[in-house]
């Protein structure tokens, strides 16, 4: 994962982080993933995230979340990269 935006929506996401860190109401363990899209591109920031699984999992539960509100169901399988099913 990489820590440092790399194109312009990066950037910009980066930048509406330290909004984020500088709200009054912040507190020390929230966090936050920052998506923008123009049309052509996507850009995303994870913040506050100690590691990508728990921002993928967080994720996951968000579009869950928002995709029952719609009437609708969504589920999520994780499948190992090995064909075998062992981790690698």
């Amino acid at each position: 994962m990489s820590h440092s935006p790399k194109d312009r929506l990066t950037r910009i996401c980066d930048q509406m982080t330290k909004t984020f860190d500088m709200h009054p109401e912040h507190q020390k363990n929230d966090r936050c993933m920052v998506f923008l899209d123009d049309g052509k591109m996507g850009g995303i920031v994870l913040h506050g995230y100690e590691n990508e699984k728990d921002a993928t999992v967080d994720l996951f539960m968000h579009l869950r979340a928002l995709v029952q509100s719609q009437g609708m169901d969504l589920d999520f399988i994780g499948i190992p990269k090995d064909a075998s099913g062992l981790a690698e």
